[in-house]
């Protein structure tokens, strides 16, 4: 088995694991947990340590390549991450050796101050194997403003999984992945001239986005509404939506993103009884021409993250107003 369908595998394996817990409904387990990885450790015995060198980063900072120039390192090895041969920093997985060199899956940050260092070329030092008797909980700590910690559900969506190993130290992108899926509910209404009433239907929507550059991307979204009845009893009316967006990530606060997008929007109606009933059928043909439209558009897309990589989604523009779920991939 080669190293990226390894690497896939067990990214599969995590994402399952990520979801799995966040969507456990007893909140104040997971506000535990999150204050259990907040203490403060420190790094009992260092006798088994190794030094390598970092070579690669991969761009969702979860992919490592590093030198195995002690030979110490096999595919299946759980490892720990240490710098100043006292300082855990990160928990990982070797996932494949060869010709020196080592791949690594990142599974757990023991310390964000130090995770924040790692960078290509730095030395660390490697220790095999079980490292839990390593760690002792400090009865006092000292701190400092500069010193962080995990303190909030946020700081584990620093381990979102990307599977993207192809780019490196590509760290301009808000949302890492490159593609973005959704589904969504809106309603479409509009005036019947025939008999003064307005009409309102369903209209369920499905959008796929592509990052094709550092926080562009491009968007298409299908949506569909079908009236039972229209224009007149025994008739139905199919409005299609085909709607296609260029859109740009910014960063909002409660770990958000806004998304501002322009684009075209083109309606088509199908409705094959129309027209059919004499007395009405120049009303009818009017209203379908008035609902198959082409327009200029613009406005905003809200994702706002509940678990790494699920976002609840919301549109707003002169094209739509919409709510909904994405994943992103």
């Amino acid at each position: 088995m080669n190293l990226n369908k390894f690497l896939k595998i067990l990214n599969l394996t995590s994402l399952c694991l990520v979801l799995a817990f966040a969507w456990l409904p007893n909140k104040s387990y997971s506000q535990n947990l999150v204050n259990d990885i907040s203490a403060p450790l420190a790094l009992g015995d260092s006798a088994e340590l190794f030094t390598e060198t970092i070579r690669i980063i991969s761009r969702s900072q979860k992919i490592f390549i590093i030198t195995n120039t002690n030979q110490m390192l096999y595919k299946g090895d759980f490892i720990t991450i240490v710098l100043n041969e006292r300082e855990a920093v990160a928990r990982a997985l070797v996932g494949k050796t060869y010709d020196g060199s080592a791949g690594i899956k990142i599974l757990k940050i023991y310390s964000l101050k130090n995770w924040a260092i790692l960078k290509k070329g730095l030395d660390v030092q490697i220790l095999k194997g079980d490292d839990s008797r390593l760690f002792v909980k400090k009865k006092t700590v000292e701190t400092t403003p500069e010193e962080e910690s995990i303190e909030s559900e946020e700081d584990l969506y620093k381990a979102e999984i990307d599977e993207d190993f192809d780019s490196f130290n590509r760290d301009n992108r808000l949302i890492k992945p490159d593609n973005i899926v959704s589904a969504g509910y809106a309603q479409y209404r509009f005036e019947n001239s025939i008999t003064g009433d307005t009409l309102a239907e369903n209209q369920f929507n499905f959008t796929w986005a592509y990052q094709f550059s550092d926080n562009f991307w491009f968007e298409g979204l299908y949506g569909r509404a079908l009236f039972e009845g229209f224009p007149v009893q025994g008739t139905s009316t199919l409005i299609s939506n085909f709607t296609f967006r260029v859109k740009y990530t910014l960063k909002a606060p409660f770990y958000s993103y806004i998304m501002p997008y322009l684009g075209y929007q083109i309606y088509q109606v199908s409705s094959p009884n129309a027209g059919e009933d004499p007395t009405t059928a120049a009303e009818e043909e009017q209203i379908i021409n008035d609902l198959s439209k082409r327009q200029f558009i613009g406005g905003a897309t809200l994702l706002k993250r509940l678990v790494p990589g699920w976002f609840l989604r919301g549109d707003i523009g002169n094209d739509i107003l919409a709510v909904g779920f994405a994943i992103e991939f």
